[in-house]
C-alpha cells in the first residue's frame, strides 16, 4: 500500500493508535528469581477451557521485523499473564513463537514462569524472547540484563528494551537517549557480550512521536514496541514519526491495539448486535495499515489466542468492518484517554499527572488488574495524588481533542485507586 493510499485509508477509517500490552512499576527486584514458588502448570490454562481446534494445521502469517532480518509471526504473545506450558505449546502450534515479558509483569514473575515453561518444553532455540527494564542510566541497563537472563534461565535475549520510555520516572528529555553515544554503546556492548541480539524500547507516553524520530536519527535502535490503534487517526505527528522509523528500517511492534473497552462495555455491546467483533476488527485495522510488522497482544486464554489467530489469518479489514469500527470510534472516543496528555496537562496549574493517572485507571477497568493499578498509583508523588481532587480541569477539558470529561475521570481514578 503506498503512502498516499494508506493515509487516505487511515483518514477515512480511523485506523491509527496503540496495542495490547500492560505497563508496570520500575521498582521490581532484579535478583535471580528462578527459585520462586511460582508453579508452572502443565494441564491448565488461565481463565478458559481449550476451544475446539478450528485452526488445525494452520499457522499465523509472518513478516520480517525490520532491520533485525528475523521472520516473526504478525501476532505475538504479551506476557501480562501466566505463560504456562499449555499456553506456550498451543501458541507454538499456531506459529506464535515470540513472547514479550518484563522485569515487572505478574509482580515480577512473568520472566520466571516463561523460563520454567521453556525449560520444560526444551525449545528455547525455537522462540524469540523480548524482555525489558526501567533504567535510570546506561549502567543500570547493563546491570539489569543479568537479572533478566537469570529469571528466564537463558544465556541471551533476542531483544532487550528500555521499558515504557517517557513515563514519569524518566527525565523529560529521555527521547534524546535514542540518539546518544552512551546508549548506543550499551546496545553494542551487550551484543558483543552475546547477551542480546537486538536493542530497542517500548513507549506509550505523549513523547512517542519524538522518541520514534530520535530512534530513526540515532540509527542503533533495532525495534520499537509502541501504542498504536484506531483512535489516533488524526495524529499527523505520529504518522510522520512512524514513516520516518519505517524508512530507517526499524522493526515496528504495535501494542494496546484495542483502544480500551471494559469501562464502556455497554457501548461495545450495541455494536455486537450488528455483527461487529471489536477485538478482531481492531487487530485487522492495525495490520491493514501496512507499516506495522507485528502486534503484541495480551491473550489470557486459549479462546482469545484462537480468535486472534483467526483474525491474523485474514489480517485485512473489510469495508463493513471498517465502517463499523469508524462508527464505534466516534461513539466511544470521548470515553477513553488517548495518551496525549502533552495537550491537556499544560492547562492545569497543579502537579497532577493526567496521562499517568488515567492510564492506571485503564489498567484497573480495562485490564481488570486493580492490584497493579493501585501499586502504580501509590508510587506517584504525594503531591500528584493530593492534587487530583483539588485541580480545576476546565481548561484541560477544552484543550482535549477528544472531549473527555477529565474531571470526572480523574475523580473516578482517585476513588478506585486510592
Amino acid at each position: 500500500m503506498s503512502n498516499c493510499s494508506r493515509r487516505n485509508f487511515l483518514k477515512n477509517s480511523v485506523l491509527l493508535g496503540a496495542a495490547g500490552m500492560i505497563g508496570c512499576s520500575s521498582t521490581s527486584s532484579d535478583s535471580n528469581n528462578t527459585n520462586s514458588s511460582v508453579e508452572v502448570k502443565d494441564n491448565s490454562a488461565p481463565t478458559a477451557l481449550e476451544p475446539p481446534n478450528t485452526l488445525a494445521g494452520k499457522k499465523v502469517p509472518t513478516a520480517v521485523l525490520g532491520k533485525t532480518g528475523v521472520t516473526v509471526p504478525i501476532l505475538v504473545h504479551g506476557g501480562g499473564y501466566e505463560l504456562n506450558t499449555v499456553m506456550v505449546a498451543r501458541a507454538l502450534e499456531l506459529g506464535i513463537n515470540y513472547f514479550d515479558v518484563a522485569d515487572c509483569y505478574l509482580g515480577g514473575q512473568s520472566e520466571v514462569v516463561l523460563g520454567k515453561t521453556l525449560q520444560k518444553l526444551g525449545n528455547r532455540k525455537d522462540v524469540f524472547i523480548v524482555s525489558k527494564y526501567h533504567p535510570k542510566n546506561p549502567a543500570d541497563m547493563i546491570e539489569g540484563i543479568n537479572g533478566r537472563l537469570n529469571s528466564l534461565q537463558t544465556d541471551y535475549l533476542d531483544a532487550y528494551y528500555l521499558h515504557q520510555l517517557g513515563d514519569g520516572e524518566y527525565p523529560k528529555d529521555c527521547a534524546n537517549w535514542l540518539k546518544s553515544k552512551e546508549w548506543k554503546e550499551v546496545g553494542e556492548r551487550l551484543k558483543k557480550e552475546k547477551k542480546i541480539k537486538f536493542f530497542g524500547f517500548s513507549c506509550h507516553a505523549a513523547n512517542l512521536p519524538e522518541a520514534l524520530e530520535a530512534a530513526a536519527e540515532g540509527g542503533f535502535i533495532d525495534l520499537v514496541m509502541f501504542r498504536y490503534n484506531f483512535r489516533s487517526v488524526n495524529s499527523d505527528a505520529l504518522n510522520r514519526a512512524i514513516d520516518k522509523a519505517k524508512k530507517a528500517n526499524i522493526g515496528l511492534v504495535a501494542m494496546k491495539t484495542q483502544g480500551g473497552r471494559v469501562s464502556f462495555q455497554a457501548k461495545a455491546d450495541g455494536f455486537k448486535e450488528k455483527g461487529f467483533n471489536q477485538a478482531q476488527s481492531t487487530l485487522k485495522a492495525v495490520w491493514s495499515d501496512g507499516r506495522i510488522d507485528t502486534i503484541c497482544s495480551n491473550m489470557p486464554s486459549l479462546q482469545i489466542v484462537q480468535e486472534n489467530a483467526m483474525a491474523a489469518l485474514e489480517n485485512q479489514i473489510s469495508e463493513v468492518e471498517r465502517k463499523l469500527l469508524d462508527e464505534y470510534a466516534r461513539e466511544t472516543n470521548h470515553l477513553v484517554c488517548h495518551g496525549c496528555d502533552n495537550i491537556c496537562s499544560p492547562h492545569v496549574s497543579t502537579p497532577v499527572k493526567i496521562g499517568d493517572t488515567l492510564r492506571y485507571l485503564m489498567y484497573h477497568d480495562n485490564y481488570q488488574d486493580p492490584i497493579m493499578a493501585k501499586s502504580l498509583y501509590s508510587k506517584m508523588s504525594v503531591d500528584a495524588r493530593n492534587a487530583i481532587l483539588a485541580t480545576d480541569y476546565r481548561q484541560a477539558e477544552l484543550a482535549c481533542p477528544h472531549n473527555l470529561n477529565i474531571s470526572k475521570m480523574m475523580a473516578d481514578a482517585a476513588k478506585k485507586l486510592a
